[in-house]
């Protein structure tokens, strides 16, 4: 027979186990406020110090604002002086910016400087679950469907037609959803600013 106040033996072992095991789980040395914010990326690490940054002020025509920062080590899409670029930011002043471009020749790569004032257009990337992923796909999708009936029925309908289009158009709005093409101008500013 067991004794009444031996019942809660058992139970009392598993819990000191388990204290003792997620004790052993902790981790030695904590890490500083300063190494936190570097650990979660360039925008967090510049309210470490002071430091330059680009700006991008949207003004929308329904009067929307939206402000898009671009921190040291971001990556910026943009075109100036005619050509598209894709790269990481490398440095800020105050009227001008860095990136570092590939040349093959010398096999490293070398900084390019650009005043803002010669940016003339900026691409942002959003990730919005359904709509970035469906943008390519869906085109495709209305193609593949589109030549699926004029295969199985070897004529061309009239009633695939707005199916298959209405696939396209989707895409392609889709995909300027996922990716805005800003044109800089009074009402798309790109401006250096400072972190204090």
């Amino acid at each position: 027979m067991l004794r009444p106040h031996l019942l809660g033996l058992p139970i009392l072992l598993v819990l000191l186990l388990a204290g003792s095991f997620s004790a052993l789980a902790q981790p030695r040395d904590t890490l500083t406020t300063e190494q936190l914010l570097q650990r979660r990326g360039s925008k967090y690490a510049a309210m470490l110090r002071p430091s330059h940054y680009l700006a991008l002020d949207v003004n929308h025509t329904l009067g929307r604002f939206h402000r898009y920062r671009f921190f040291v080590g971001d990556e910026i899409r943009f075109r100036a002086r005619g050509e598209r670029y894709r790269e990481q930011l490398y440095d800020v002043t105050d009227s001008t910016f860095t990136i570092l471009l590939a040349n093959e020749i010398m096999n490293r790569d070398e900084p390019v400087t650009f005043r803002v004032s010669d940016v003339e257009k900026i691409i942002i990337s959003r990730r919005i679950p359904f709509v970035t992923i469906a943008g390519p796909i869906l085109p495709l999708a209305g193609g593949v469907y589109l030549l699926a009936s004029v295969v199985n029925n070897r004529t061309l309908s009239k009633d695939i037609l707005p199916v298959s289009g209405g696939l396209a158009l989707a895409g392609v709005i889709f995909s300027y959803m996922s990716n805005p093409h800003y044109h800089i101008n009074p009402n798309h500013r790109l401006r250096v600013l400072q972190t204090y």
